[in-house]
């Protein structure tokens, strides 16, 4: 059964070459497999193919051309996204990454939310207290308005609370330090979104550099001359032949 199938996958090769050969150099078997147009058909593949190169070497200076615009493209739009988000994170930083939960309390890069409520960071004083059956953390805002959350015995280990509340007051000291230099930062970050934007050189240059690729490929010169003596083997071959092969 193996044999078969292997005598008709050659039967079959075998007739799609004769097609093939048949569809190159038409006008007959004579001429497409006859030792005395073997120089003639010869002539002709060699003019395809060199069309073909010609062709190809053409194509992928264009290709690459458009990949290293599209590269130049990408990365430009890139540095901008980038200052974008800079830009935003200094200027409306909002609550900022998560840090911790513990309880009703979760601490924020920027806030404290305590049973949902938000409280900002910034100059927030705390205290851990400790009592019988229950830890508590307070924190008192600039304005005097004192917040607290309990963590009862059962639930929470006071190490583990008075942790948090560490934590919380090294998240206000470097929110402080934020708030102090946040002008500075929202300047400097408007000043690198500048800059990304009217950095365009790279983009422009590599727009030039696809512009002259591709008005080359339109005017390559080798391109012409494989076409011109494709053309004319064709042509001979049509003299010969009768028929005009592709």
């Amino acid at each position: 059964m193996d044999g078969v199938r292997v005598m008709v996958l050659i039967m079959i090769g075998c007739a799609t070459w004769v097609g093939w050969q048949l569809y190159s150099f038409p006008g007959g078997w004579a001429y497409a497999f006859g030792t005395q147009h073997a120089g003639e058909r010869q002539h002709l593949s060699e003019a395809r193919r060199k069309m073909r190169e010609a062709e190809r070497s053409s194509y992928r200076r264009v290709a690459a051309a458009k990949e290293q615009q599209h590269s130049t493209q990408a990365l430009f739009e890139e540095r901008i996204r980038r200052a974008e988000k800079t830009l935003q994170r200094v200027s409306q930083p909002g609550r900022g990454e998560p840090v911790e939960q513990q309880g009703a309390a979760v601490l924020h890069q920027h806030v404290l939310l305590i049973a949902g409520e938000e409280i900002p960071l910034a100059g927030l004083r705390v205290r851990f207290e400790q009592a019988q059956h229950k830890n508590h953390i307070y924190v008192t805002r600039l304005d005097g308005t004192v917040h607290w959350t309990p963590f009862p015995h059962a639930e929470h280990e006071e190490d583990g609370v008075r942790r948090f509340a560490v934590r919380i007051e090294n998240a206000v000291a470097a929110e402080n330090a934020f708030r102090a230099q946040q002008k500075a930062l929202i300047t400097q970050a408007e000043k690198e979104l500048q800059e990304a934007r009217a950095d365009t050189g790279a983009r422009d240059a590599a727009r030039l550099h696809l512009t002259q690729m591709t008005t080359l490929h339109q005017h390559d010169r080798q391109r012409k001359a494989a076409r011109a003596e494709l053309e004319a083997a064709r042509k001979r071959w049509q003299t010969i032949t009768g028929k005009l092969p592709h």
